[in-house]
Protein backbone atom coordinates (compact mmCIF):
# COMPACT_ATOMS: atom_id res chain seq x y z
CA UNK A 1 0.00 0.00 0.00
CA UNK A 2 1.29 3.43 -0.90
CA UNK A 3 2.19 5.64 2.00
CA UNK A 4 -0.10 8.61 2.49
CA UNK A 5 1.19 11.98 3.53
CA UNK A 6 -0.28 13.79 6.46
CA UNK A 7 -0.88 17.58 6.02
CA UNK A 8 2.10 19.50 7.39
CA UNK A 9 1.71 20.72 10.92
CA UNK A 10 1.87 24.48 11.52
CA UNK A 11 5.04 25.94 12.98
CA UNK A 12 4.78 28.91 15.32
CA UNK A 13 7.16 31.73 14.42
CA UNK A 14 7.77 34.78 16.63
CA UNK A 15 9.05 38.01 15.07
CA UNK A 16 12.03 38.56 17.35
CA UNK A 17 13.17 41.61 15.38
CA UNK A 18 9.99 43.43 16.34
CA UNK A 19 10.28 42.36 19.97
CA UNK A 20 13.86 43.61 20.33
CA UNK A 21 13.06 46.77 18.38
CA UNK A 22 10.17 47.49 20.72
CA UNK A 23 12.36 46.91 23.76
CA UNK A 24 14.97 49.34 22.40
CA UNK A 25 12.27 51.94 21.72
CA UNK A 26 10.90 51.75 25.24
CA UNK A 27 14.40 51.83 26.73
CA UNK A 28 15.29 54.89 24.64
CA UNK A 29 12.93 57.12 26.64
CA UNK A 30 14.34 56.13 30.02
CA UNK A 31 17.47 58.35 29.82
CA UNK A 32 15.24 61.36 29.14
CA UNK A 33 13.07 60.57 32.15
CA UNK A 34 16.19 60.27 34.31
CA UNK A 35 17.66 63.49 32.94
CA UNK A 36 16.73 65.78 35.83
CA UNK A 37 18.09 63.31 38.38
CA UNK A 38 21.36 62.74 36.55
CA UNK A 39 22.30 66.37 35.83
CA UNK A 40 23.81 67.06 39.27
CA UNK A 41 26.19 64.11 38.95
CA UNK A 42 27.26 65.01 35.43
CA UNK A 43 25.84 61.93 33.70
CA UNK A 44 23.32 63.74 31.50
CA UNK A 45 25.53 63.61 28.41
CA UNK A 46 26.06 59.87 28.74
CA UNK A 47 22.36 59.24 29.19
CA UNK A 48 21.55 61.45 26.22
CA UNK A 49 23.84 59.47 23.92
CA UNK A 50 22.57 56.17 25.35
CA UNK A 51 18.98 57.13 24.59
CA UNK A 52 19.87 58.17 21.04
CA UNK A 53 21.79 54.92 20.50
CA UNK A 54 18.83 52.80 21.66
CA UNK A 55 16.51 54.81 19.42
CA UNK A 56 18.85 54.20 16.48
CA UNK A 57 19.11 50.48 17.22
CA UNK A 58 15.32 50.13 17.24
CA UNK A 59 14.82 51.67 13.81
CA UNK A 60 17.75 49.83 12.28
CA UNK A 61 16.21 46.55 13.50
CA UNK A 62 12.83 47.53 12.07
CA UNK A 63 14.44 48.48 8.75
CA UNK A 64 16.85 45.66 7.97
CA UNK A 65 15.97 42.92 10.45
CA UNK A 66 14.69 39.52 9.42
CA UNK A 67 11.09 40.74 9.69
CA UNK A 68 11.69 44.18 8.19
CA UNK A 69 8.51 46.24 8.56
CA UNK A 70 9.13 47.74 5.12
CA UNK A 71 9.93 44.38 3.48
CA UNK A 72 13.50 45.65 2.98
CA UNK A 73 12.37 48.04 0.27
CA UNK A 74 15.10 50.59 -0.38
CA UNK A 75 13.12 53.78 0.25
CA UNK A 76 11.58 52.42 3.42
CA UNK A 77 14.93 51.24 4.78
CA UNK A 78 16.55 54.61 4.02
CA UNK A 79 13.77 56.50 5.80
CA UNK A 80 13.79 54.27 8.87
CA UNK A 81 17.57 54.23 9.19
CA UNK A 82 17.70 57.99 8.62
CA UNK A 83 15.09 58.51 11.34
CA UNK A 84 17.08 56.32 13.70
CA UNK A 85 20.48 57.87 12.96
CA UNK A 86 19.24 61.48 13.00
CA UNK A 87 19.53 62.10 16.80
CA UNK A 88 23.12 60.79 16.84
CA UNK A 89 24.00 62.70 13.68
CA UNK A 90 22.49 65.88 15.10
CA UNK A 91 24.77 65.71 18.14
CA UNK A 92 27.76 65.62 15.80
CA UNK A 93 26.79 68.39 13.38
CA UNK A 94 25.30 70.96 15.76
CA UNK A 95 28.68 72.07 17.18
CA UNK A 96 29.91 72.64 13.63
CA UNK A 97 27.16 75.14 12.72
CA UNK A 98 28.60 78.66 13.23
CA UNK A 99 25.22 80.35 13.58
CA UNK A 100 24.37 78.27 16.63
CA UNK A 101 27.68 78.88 18.35
CA UNK A 102 27.69 82.66 17.89
CA UNK A 103 25.98 85.05 20.33
CA UNK A 104 22.37 85.84 19.49
CA UNK A 105 22.04 89.16 17.66
CA UNK A 106 20.27 90.70 14.66
CA UNK A 107 22.98 89.46 12.29
CA UNK A 108 22.45 85.75 12.92
CA UNK A 109 18.87 85.64 14.19
CA UNK A 110 17.45 84.66 10.78
CA UNK A 111 20.15 82.04 10.25
CA UNK A 112 19.44 80.48 13.64
CA UNK A 113 15.73 80.40 12.85
CA UNK A 114 16.34 78.65 9.52
CA UNK A 115 18.65 76.09 11.11
CA UNK A 116 16.09 75.44 13.83
CA UNK A 117 13.31 74.88 11.29
CA UNK A 118 15.46 72.47 9.27
CA UNK A 119 16.40 70.52 12.41
CA UNK A 120 12.73 70.12 13.29
CA UNK A 121 11.51 69.33 9.77
CA UNK A 122 14.04 66.65 8.79
CA UNK A 123 12.83 63.97 11.25
CA UNK A 124 9.20 64.82 10.51
CA UNK A 125 9.71 64.28 6.77
CA UNK A 126 11.61 61.04 7.41
CA UNK A 127 8.86 59.80 9.73
CA UNK A 128 6.00 60.68 7.36
CA UNK A 129 7.62 58.84 4.44
CA UNK A 130 8.50 55.90 6.71
CA UNK A 131 4.89 55.59 7.92
CA UNK A 132 3.66 55.52 4.32
CA UNK A 133 6.25 52.89 3.39
CA UNK A 134 5.32 50.70 6.37
CA UNK A 135 1.67 50.83 5.30
CA UNK A 136 2.46 50.08 1.65
CA UNK A 137 4.78 47.17 2.49
CA UNK A 138 1.93 45.31 4.16
CA UNK A 139 4.22 43.37 6.49
CA UNK A 140 2.72 44.73 9.70
CA UNK A 141 -0.72 43.19 10.44
CA UNK A 142 -3.55 45.52 9.47
CA UNK A 143 -4.77 45.84 13.06
CA UNK A 144 -1.42 47.41 14.04
CA UNK A 145 -0.63 49.25 10.81
CA UNK A 146 -2.19 52.56 11.86
CA UNK A 147 -0.24 52.77 15.15
CA UNK A 148 2.88 54.46 13.62
CA UNK A 149 0.67 57.23 12.19
CA UNK A 150 -0.90 57.85 15.61
CA UNK A 151 2.53 57.93 17.27
CA UNK A 152 3.72 60.42 14.66
CA UNK A 153 0.67 62.61 15.26
CA UNK A 154 1.29 62.58 19.01
CA UNK A 155 4.82 63.85 18.42
CA UNK A 156 4.09 66.40 15.67
CA UNK A 157 0.67 67.94 16.40
CA UNK A 158 1.41 69.23 19.94
CA UNK A 159 4.71 70.68 18.69
CA UNK A 160 2.85 72.59 15.96
CA UNK A 161 0.13 73.77 18.33
CA UNK A 162 2.69 75.42 20.59
CA UNK A 163 3.42 78.05 17.94
CA UNK A 164 -0.24 79.10 17.87
CA UNK A 165 -0.54 78.96 21.66
CA UNK A 166 2.51 81.08 22.43
CA UNK A 167 1.60 83.61 19.75
CA UNK A 168 -1.13 84.68 22.20
CA UNK A 169 0.33 87.05 24.81
CA UNK A 170 -1.87 85.58 27.55
CA UNK A 171 -0.12 82.21 27.17
CA UNK A 172 3.41 83.46 26.51
CA UNK A 173 4.40 83.32 30.17
CA UNK A 174 7.12 81.37 31.91
CA UNK A 175 4.67 79.07 33.72
CA UNK A 176 2.70 78.38 30.53
CA UNK A 177 5.86 77.55 28.60
CA UNK A 178 7.02 75.15 31.31
CA UNK A 179 3.59 73.51 31.51
CA UNK A 180 3.34 73.06 27.76
CA UNK A 181 6.89 71.73 27.67
CA UNK A 182 5.79 69.03 30.11
CA UNK A 183 2.85 68.23 27.80
CA UNK A 184 5.24 67.85 24.84
CA UNK A 185 7.47 65.48 26.82
CA UNK A 186 4.43 63.45 27.93
CA UNK A 187 3.07 63.15 24.38
CA UNK A 188 6.46 62.10 23.02
CA UNK A 189 6.94 59.54 25.80
CA UNK A 190 3.46 58.07 25.31
CA UNK A 191 4.02 57.86 21.54
CA UNK A 192 7.41 56.15 21.76
CA UNK A 193 6.52 53.78 24.61
CA UNK A 194 3.18 52.95 22.97
CA UNK A 195 4.89 52.20 19.67
CA UNK A 196 7.40 49.99 21.47
CA UNK A 197 4.68 48.09 23.34
CA UNK A 198 2.72 47.52 20.13
CA UNK A 199 5.89 46.27 18.40
CA UNK A 200 6.45 43.75 21.20
CA UNK A 201 2.81 42.62 21.20
CA UNK A 202 2.79 42.25 17.41
CA UNK A 203 6.09 40.40 17.50
CA UNK A 204 4.87 37.95 20.11
CA UNK A 205 1.70 37.18 18.16
CA UNK A 206 3.28 34.18 16.49
CA UNK A 207 2.30 33.52 12.91
CA UNK A 208 1.79 30.04 11.52
CA UNK A 209 3.99 28.60 8.79
CA UNK A 210 3.81 25.19 7.18
CA UNK A 211 6.62 22.92 8.22
CA UNK A 212 6.69 21.19 4.84
CA UNK A 213 7.84 17.93 6.41
CA UNK A 214 5.71 14.95 5.31
CA UNK A 215 4.81 12.36 7.89
CA UNK A 216 4.37 8.78 6.69
CA UNK A 217 2.18 6.39 8.69
CA UNK A 218 3.26 2.76 8.99
CA UNK A 219 2.27 0.55 6.05
CA UNK A 220 -0.45 -2.04 6.57
CA UNK A 221 0.77 -5.57 7.12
Amino acid sequence: MDAATVPPAPVRIVRRTWVWGGICLIASVLPGLLWSVSVPIGASGVLDVAGAALWCAAFVLFAIGRDSIVARRMLGMIMLIGLGVWPLLLRSILPMIPALGAPVDDANEDARAIVGIVIELVPVVLAVVAVVQVWRAGVVPRVFRWIPAIALALCVVPALVQYAVFATPAFATGDAILAYGAVLILCHTVAVVGLGVVAIVAGLQARAAASGVPVYPPADA
